[in-house]
C-alpha cells in the first residue's frame, strides 16, 4: 500500500482475509456459496481497507498463496461513486495500476472478465432496457452470461464486492417480485439471465443490517455462509480520520439571522483558512485550502433558487475581500453557468471539488452526498428550513474527513466542522443533532456541539516562561492503538532518527547490530548450555516446533501439539521466512549474511529459528530493546522537541506503542476550545488562568468543591498561574490507572503554577468525590504517578471537600503514597482520608 493503515484498518484487513480464506476452502470443498460481510462505519476508509484486502489476495498472505490471476466485480448504485472509489484506490494501492481497472460501458461485450484486473460496474446499466443485458447489435453476450462464465471459469477466484451492500435490500410486499432487484439477482442468481448465484460475495457497507437480514432469509433456499467482520465507531473516531467535533451554530432568540449568520459563517471560513496556512507552514507541508459550502434554497418560477445569490456574494465579499470567478462553483441540478449580477458561477460535478483547490466556495441545493467527499470543506452555511434537518445531516457527515487523514496536534480549531443554521430554533438543532448521534448509515460517529456556548481562549500575554515551565511536565496518553514489540519499536525510532530526520546517522545500524550481536550471543549460550541444539541443527533430518506466536511483543502458546516438520530445502527456507515475519526490517537476512558459513548455508537459518522458539531469549531481546529505545529518547529528547509538533508526534507514538504506559512530556496548545453556558448560575470568571478570553478573562462553571479549591488557591500570592485540565482533550494532563486488567486514563482537575525564587513549581490538584466507584483504582493510578514522577512537580494532591473545609492527601509525601497505594476499595481511601489528610 502506498499509505500506512489506520490500527483498526489493518486489524479488520487481517480478519477480512482470515474469513476470506475459511470462504474459500468452503467453496474449494463443494459447500456452501459464501458472504463475507464488512460494516464499516461511515468515514472509516472502507474503499481503503478494500484495496488492502484485494492486494492481498493478488500478492498472497501467511493464509493462502497469490492469486494473480484473480478477479474483481466491483458493484454500487451510482456511476460517481465507482468513479470515486476507482480514484482511492489508485491513490492508495500501488499493486492496482490505472490499467488493471476496467469501468464497464454499455459497449463492453466479452465471454468473461479479464484475469487480475478489478471492474466497476453500477446497477442504473444492468437494468433490462440497457444495452449490457441486451444480445444483438453486434453483441455476443450480455453482461450476465459474462459474469456467470467468469464464475464457472475463475471459480472461487472471482470476487463479487458490492458496495454499501443496505442500498437495494428492502423486502417490499408491493413489488411484484423482490428477488429481481439487481443486487438480489447476484445472491439469489438469475436463471432467465443465465446466472447462477455468485459464490463468493463481500459486501461492505456502514450499516449492513438489511443485507444481512435476506442473506439470513435465503438460508433454507441455498444456505449460503454468513461471515461478519464488524469495525467499533469508537475506534474510527479516535483514529484521527474524522474530525473531534461538529460546532452547530444558530440564532438565540431575537438575533438576526440569515445574512448576519452568513457574515458570521464567512469570518469562521476567514480563519480556518488562516489557522491551516500558519499550521501547514509550520510543519513544511502542502496547504489544505479550505471550503466553505453553502446551502441554497430551491428555484423560482423565474430563479435557479429563491436565495439571493447576489446577496449572498455581497456578503461574503464585505468580509473576506473580493472572490475571483474561479473561487465560487455551484452544484446545481442545472448544467449551465448561472448568471449573478456581472458575473458567472460556473457548474462543478461533486466528486471534483476536493482535487480543484482553487475552489473556495461551493453553492448548492439539496444534498452533495453523492460523491461528495471532501475533506478539506470546512464550514457549511444553510438558508434551508428546519424541516430540512434530515438533509442537513447528511450533507455534514460527508465534511467530517480530516484534511490530513489525521488528528492536527496542539490545535482543536483544526479538529472541528462549522455548520451555520439561521432558521433552525433549539427544537430544530436538537433534531439536527438527535440524527448525528443515532444515524450510522450516514454519519460518522463525530460529536456534534452546540456552537453559541463554545469559546476560544488563547495563551495569556507574556506568559511564556510559564508555558515553557507547564512543558517539562511528564504526561501520558492511553490510547486504544495497535501495541508494538520492543524489537520493532526500535527499529521504527533507528529509522526516524537516522533516515527522516538525520538526527543520529549511526542509530539505524548501531541498532541492527545490538539485536543481531543479543540473538547470536544467546544462541551461543543456548549452543552451550543445551546439547539437543546442536544435534537438532547438525543431525538431525527433522524439527520439531512448538505452536506459538508473538503478535505486539507478547509471547503466546497457542492451544496444540508440536509438529515435527522434515528439513528440506523448501522446509527451511519456510522456517527462515518465519524469522522474518517475527523480526521485521529483514533482519533475518541481515543475521544470515553476518554469519554465513559457506560449507553450511542453512545452519545460520536454522539456529536462527530455534533461537526464536525459546521464550526467554526473546523475552530477553525485548529488555535489550527497550533498554536502547529508553536510550536514544533520552540521548536526543532535545533534538526531537525542536522538530515541527506533527514530526515530534512520530516519535510520542512510538512510545505509546509500547505494552506498557510511556510518559511523554506535556504539550500546551496556542489556543483552547471549551464550550461554556454563561446562562447557568454557577457561571464566573476567574483570574490568572493560561488561556483567557479578549478581555483577560477565563470563563467557566464549576460545582462547588471545584471552586472552593482553585479559589483558595487564587488568592494565595505565590500562585502565578493555573490550568484547567478539561476531561479527554488531547492536549490534558492524563494519568494512567488500572481498572482490571485495562489501562485507563483521567484527567486531574487542577494544575497549579507556583513561584518560588526564579522558578516555576507545578503542583497537580485534583478535588476528588466520594460516590463514583472507580475512586479508589483512580488515587492508586495516581500514587503510581507520583512515585514515578515525583521531582517534576511540588503537590500532587487528592482534595475532599468536607462541610466548609478541604482535606488534602499529598501524593508526593511517601507515607501519604504509599498508604494510598495500597488501597483496594472506596471504603480503604475513606479511612486514609480520615487519618493522613491534611
Amino acid at each position: 500500500m502506498k499509505i500506512e493503515l489506520k490500527d483498526f484498518q489493518e486489524i479488520a484487513v487481517k480478519e477480512l482475509i482470515k474469513q476470506v480464506m475459511y470462504a474459500k476452502n468452503e467453496i474449494r470443498q463443494g459447500g456452501a456459496p459464501q458472504a463475507v460481510v464488512l460494516s464499516s462505519p461511515t468515514g472509516s476508509g472502507k474503499t481503503v481497507i478494500s484495496a488492502a484486502l484485494m492486494e492481498a489476495v493478488l500478492e498472497g498472505t501467511d493464509h493462502f498463496l497469490a492469486e494473480e490471476e484473480a478477479v474483481f466485480l466491483w458493484l454500487s448504485d451510482q456511476p460517481e461513486l465507482n468513479k470515486q472509489s476507482r480514484k482511492k484506490i489508485l491513490d492508495s494501492s500501488d499493486r492496482i495500476r490505472e490499467s488493471d481497472i476496467v469501468i464497464i460501458d454499455s459497449d463492453f461485450d466479452q465471454e468473461t472478465l479479464d484475469a487480475g484486473k478489478l471492474y466497476f460496474v453500477n446497477t442504473q446499466k444492468l437494468g433490462r432496457d440497457k444495452l449490457l443485458t441486451i444480445k444483438g447489435d453486434k453483441r455476443f453476450f450480455t453482461i450476465w452470461e459474462t459474469i456467470n462464465n467468469t464464475q464457472l471459469r475463475f471459480g472461487e477466484k472471482f470476487y463479487l464486492i458490492i458496495d454499501e451492500a443496505h442500498r437495494g435490500m428492502n423486502q417490499n410486499t408491493r413489488e411484484e417480485n423482490f428477488t429481481k432487484t439487481i443486487v438480489q439477482k447476484f445472491i439469489y442468481g438469475s436463471p432467465e439471465d443465465g446466472l447462477l448465484p455468485i459464490r463468493l460475495i463481500i459486501g461492505i457497507s456502514a450499516t449492513p443490517g438489511r443485507f444481512l437480514t435476506l442473506i439470513q432469509s435465503t438460508q433454507h433456499q441455498q444456505n449460503r455462509i454468513l461471515r461478519e467482520v464488524t469495525i467499533d465507531p469508537e475506534e474510527v473516531r479516535t483514529s484521527g480520520l474524522l474530525k473531534d467535533k461538529i460546532i452547530l451554530h444558530h440564532p438565540k432568540e431575537g438575533q438576526p439571522s440569515d445574512w448576519t449568520l452568513l457574515a458570521t459563517a464567512a469570518r469562521q471560513w476567514l480563519l480556518m483558512r488562516d489557522s491551516w496556512n500558519e499550521y501547514t507552514k509550520s510543519q513544511g507541508i502542502g496547504p489544505v485550502n479550505p471550503v466553505m459550502v453553502i446551502q441554497v434554497e430551491d428555484r423560482s418560477e423565474d430563479s435557479v433558487t429563491r436565495t439571493d445569490l447576489e446577496m449572498v456574494i455581497k456578503t461574503l465579499e464585505e468580509e473576506i475581500g473580493p472572490i475571483k470567478e474561479e473561487e465560487i462553483r455551484h452544484c446545481f441540478e442545472e448544467d449551465f453557468d448561472i448568471p449573478v449580477g456581472n458575473r458567472r458561477i460556473r457548474k462543478i460535478d461533486a466528486s471534483q471539488i476536493q482535487e480543484t483547490t482553487d475552489v473556495k466556495f461551493v453553492l448548492f441545493k439539496l444534498s452533495l452526498t453523492t460523491g461528495w467527499d471532501c475533506p478539506r470543506a470546512e464550514v457549511m452555511m444553510s438558508f434551508r428550513r428546519a424541516q430540512d434537518f434530515t438533509l442537513i445531516a447528511q450533507l455534514i457527515g460527508r465534511m467530517v474527513r480530516t484534511p490530513l487523514a489525521r488528528k492536527v496536534e496542539r490545535n482543536e480549531l483544526l479538529n472541528t466542522v462549522s455548520l451555520y443554521l439561521p432558521y433552525y430554533n433549539k427544537e430544530g438543532l436538537r433534531q439536527v443533532i438527535e440524527f448525528l448521534k443515532s444515524d450510522p448509515d450516514i454519519v460518522p460517529p463525530t460529536e456534534p456541539e452546540d456552537g453559541n456556548n463554545l469559546v476560544i481562549l488563547t495563551r495569556r500575554q507574556n506568559s511564556e516562561a510559564l508555558f515553557r515551565a507547564l512543558e517539562e511536565i511528564p504526561t501520558y496518553y492511553i490510547e486504544k492503538t495497535k501495541k508494538m514489540s520492543n524489537l520493532r519499536r526500535l527499529m521504527k525510532l533507528s529509522r526516524l532518527l537516522t533516515s527522516f530526520h538525520g538526527i543520529d546517522p549511526e542509530a539505524y545500524e548501531e541498532s541492527k547490530k545490538l539485536i543481531l550481536e543479543t540473538l547470536h550471543s544467546e544462541k551461543e549460550l543456548l549452543k552451550a548450555s543445551d546439547p539437543d541444539f546442536s544435534t537438532q541443527v547438525d543431525e538431525a533430518d527433522e524439527i520439531v516446533v512448538y505452536p506459538v506466536t508473538v503478535e505486539q511483543g507478547i509471547w503466546t502458546e497457542i492451544p496444540g501439539d508440536p509438529v515435527r516438520v522434515k528439513l528440506t530445502e523448501a522446509n527451511i527456507s519456510e522456517l527462515f521466512n518465519r524469522c522474518g515475519k517475527r523480526l521485521g526490517d529483514g533482519l533475518h537476512l541481515e543475521y544470515w549474511s553476518t554469519y554465513y558459513d559457506s560449507e553450511d548455508p542453512n545452519r545460520p537459518k536454522l539456529e536462527l529459528f530455534l533461537t526464536l522458539q525459546n521464550q526467554e531469549i526473546f523475552e530477553k531481546l525485548e529488555q535489550v530493546c527497550d533498554d536502547r529505545i529508553n536510550t536514544l529518547f533520552e540521548k536526543h529528547k532535545i533534538a526531537i522537541r525542536s522538530l515541527s509538533s506533527s514530526e515530534e508526534e512520530r516519535y510520542n507514538k512510538i512510545k505509546i506503542m509500547a505494552k506498557d504506559p510511556q510518559h511523554i512530556h506535556f504539550s500546551a496548545p496556542p489556543s483552547i476550545m471549551v464550550n461554556v453556558d454563561k446562562s447557568d448560575p454557577k457561571f464566573a470568571y476567574y483570574d490568572k488562568h493560561l488561556y483567557v478570553d479578549n478581555d483577560n478573562n477565563f470563563p467557566a462553571v464549576f460545582n462547588s468543591w471545584e471552586k472552593s479549591t482553585i479559589v483558595d488557591e487564587i488568592e494565595k500570592e505565590e500562585v502565578v498561574a493555573w490550568l484547567r485540565n478539561y476531561d479527554r482533550k488531547p492536549w490534558a494532563l492524563c494519568v494512567p490507572y488500572k481498572d482490571g486488567d485495562e489501562i485507563k486514563s483521567f484527567y486531574p482537575d487542577f494544575l497549579i503554577v507556583r513561584k518560588d525564587g526564579d522558578n516555576y513549581i507545578i503542583d497537580v490538584l485534583e478535588p476528588h468525590r466520594e460516590d463514583y466507584d472507580d475512586n479508589w483504582k483512580k488515587a492508586v493510578g495516581l500514587a503510581e504517578f507520583a512515585k514515578n514522577h515525583w521531582n517534576s512537580f511540588g503537590r500532587i494532591e487528592i482534595i475532599r471537600k468536607k462541610g466548609s473545609a478541604l482535606k488534602r492527601l499529598n501524593l508526593n509525601n511517601e507515607t501519604v503514597r504509599r498508604a494510598v497505594a495500597r488501597v483496594n476499595d472506596n471504603e480503604h481511601l475513606d479511612t486514609i482520608f480520615d487519618t493522613l489528610s491534611d
